[in-house]
């Protein structure tokens, strides 16, 4: 009775036997495909160099399985940068940096040719997608989260070259592709100059490859522009004009989608303006940084536009003639002139006419009457938008808004001086001119308004006699236009010229003598340091002074030796290092007030003096 069973036992172990045998052999076919056994999940591999030879052997003759490995080892480097610890499923785990690096660059090296040879031009429609699609995705999304995670410029600038070369797959993907975008947006707002440039090429290169996101990256490099602009100083107002820039390229790409993104965010601002004007109390929302570059940017891309960009030019006039009216205090003449040099830009950029005669001869009176202030430190204007009750009574505030205002005064008038109404419109202007000079006591200020009132009236005349034998009339506006497009350059227009060329060499020098006295200070700071010990000690000599220099010559030793007191070469007592001229010392530094810039608002700014430059660019 149980010899069937045993039959039927032996039967279905060899028919277990010859299952088992087919696994194997499909195993071992499966072993003849790939570079590499398929191990086990539980297991881990450590990445040695003695591999990574072998992968780059195999990549050489672009072997798409030896690709994946390599893929793997990728994502395990990418955690280990991280400074995650190993999932349990990664089949390679890295400990060493070099080898991290070295997985790197591999990478960087061959995936853009292995890929290439394997799915040609359209990935997509190629008959190995399927096998490569899961390790690329893989590989794409390691390499996005790379870029937030290196902090050398080479390396980064590399990867994003890189990404750039890798965006046929990318676009395969729109969630990656998304994550692309975000990326590269942030190493555009944060990271060096160069970074800066290689992350705006690639996304313009992502617009070139797939214009539907156009929109997207605009309002996300918006968004990223206004994170990184709260803040105006020497340091950083070149990072934000390299940003500015380069989001007025971006908005030239396509005008129509630039009309609906410009609408939206002019609004924005006019809105909260608005809410300003209504509750006077939420000034600093307006009155700051974040707020006037958002404006510059606007004045940028409607400077040059198309013909469907042109309605938004009086918005954005009424947006910034409301931003000097919201406040006349003279703390905030900073502010006002800023907005006037970006109305002034727009207008001669877009040949508008935009009645700034008032808020420049308003902010004049305030140079009127001298103020007799202790003096004080000049402040870089271009990076304040307001300073304090205190220091707007000082000569050197005074003095630099004359000169702010002056030149916004010469550039305005210079750009009437080719219109044929120029008589008429210079003629309240000349008016006013002549009733400051009585009452201003500064020769300064009298001699440069004297300069101006000549050129005015020299202008005029001129303009007075040409269009004296014209035949047409002022409803003409072609003919005016053709008759005014036929003037030569005007004397105002060459005063201005040369006043701005002299003005900024003056300027740069002042600036140089101002860094080269800062340096001093800071060296004979350090000496003086020094000098405190030898104070402590009676019986050291005092050391022999330095070469004469012209840093020498500002410096005094203040070492004492005893009741001898300092000594010079020859061994003589020092005597500039009397008790009394150290308490006129004294008392000349207790004379020299810091700049008293309003330190608690968040827009505002008392850097280092630089040179002052063109807001408009």
């Amino acid at each position: 009775r149980n010899e069937p069973n045993e039959k039927a036992v032996v039967s279905t172990q060899s028919t277990g036997a010859e299952k088992t045998s087919d696994n194997e052999t499909e195993i071992a076919a499966d072993d003849l495909t790939t570079d590499e056994p398929e191990l086990p999940e539980t297991t881990s591999i450590s990445v040695t160099s003695k591999l990574l030879k072998k992968w780059q052997a195999g990549l050489e003759k672009y072997s798409l399985p030896t690709w994946k490995q390599l893929v793997r080892a990728f994502q395990a480097a990418v955690v280990t940068a991280k400074g995650d610890e190993p999932e349990s499923d990664m089949k390679y785990t890295i400990v060493d940096p070099d080898i991290v690096n070295k997985v790197i660059m591999i990478c960087l090296e061959h995936t853009s040719e292995v890929l290439s040879h394997h799915l040609g031009d359209n990935p997509t429609s190629s008959s190995k997608w399927n096998r490569v699609k899961v390790s690329l995705k893989s590989y794409l999304n390691s390499l996005t989260e790379l870029l937030g995670l290196l902090t050398s410029n080479d390396v980064l600038c590399a990867v994003m070259r890189h990404c750039k070369a890798m965006l046929p797959y990318y676009a395969a993907f729109s969630r990656l592709m998304k994550k692309f975008v975000k990326s590269h947006v942030a190493v555009w707002g944060s990271k060096a100059e160069l970074s800066r440039v290689v992350a705006f090429t690639c996304l313009q290169a992502v617009v070139k490859k797939i214009p539907t996101f156009l929109e997207d990256i605009l309002k996300k490099m918006y968004v990223e522009y206004t994170k990184c602009s709260k803040m105006m100083n020497p340091k950083t107002r070149d990072n934000i004009m390299l940003m500015r820039n380069s989001l007025v390229e971006m908005f030239k790409i396509n005008p129509s989608i630039t009309y609906t993104t410009g609408f939206l965010y002019i609004r924005q601002l006019a809105v909260t303006l608005r809410s300003v004007i209504v509750n006077k109390k939420e000034i600093e929302s307006v009155y700051n940084w974040q707020y006037i570059n958002c404006v510059h940017v606007w004045v940028s891309v409607l400077s040059d536009c198309d013909a469907c960009l042109q309605p938004l030019i009086f918005p954005l006039i009424q947006v910034m003639m409301g931003v000097i009216k919201l406040h006349s205090s003279p703390c905030f003449f900073p502010l006002h002139l800023h907005t006037i040099r970006l109305m002034l830009h727009l207008a001669a950029a877009t040949n508008k006419h935009i009645p700034l005669v008032h808020s420049l001869l308003g902010t004049l009176d305030f140079c009127a009457t001298i103020n007799k202030a202790p003096a004080t430190k000049p402040v870089d204007l271009t990076c304040v938008l307001r300073v304090t009750k205190g220091y707007k009574k000082t000569k050197a505030y005074q003095d630099g808004i004359f000169d702010l205002t002056y030149e916004l005064l010469l550039n305005y008038i210079s750009q009437l001086s080719q219109s044929i109404s120029f008589p008429e419109v210079s003629f309240p202007v000349t008016v006013w001119l002549k009733k400051f000079k009585k009452k201003c006591n500064n020769p300064k200020y009298n001699s440069q308004m004297k300069q101006l009132l000549e050129k005015m009236e020299v202008v005029s005349r001129d303009l007075t006699e040409k269009r004296s034998s014209v035949s047409f009339t002022p409803k003409d506006l072609d003919k005016v236009t053709e008759w005014e497009s036929a003037l030569p350059e005007s004397a105002l227009t060459k005063y201005f010229n040369t006043w701005i060329k002299i003005h900024r060499s003056v300027q740069s020098a002042n600036q140089s003598a101002e860094q080269e006295g800062e340096e001093d200070e800071e060296e004979d700071g350090e000496e003086e340091i020094g000098s405190g010990e030898s104070e402590v000690e009676e019986d050291e000599p005092a050391p022999p002074p330095k070469k004469k220099t012209k840093k020498s010559k500002k410096l005094k030793t203040k070492d004492t030796d005893g009741a001898n007191g300092p000594q010079n070469v020859n061994g003589e007592p020092s005597e500039s290092s009397s008790p009394d001229k150290k308490k006129k010392k004294k008392k000349k530094k207790g004379k020299e007030k810091a700049v008293t810039v309003d330190e608690g608002s968040e827009f505002v700014d008392n850097g280092d003096i630089v040179e002052d430059i063109v807001l408009s660019d």
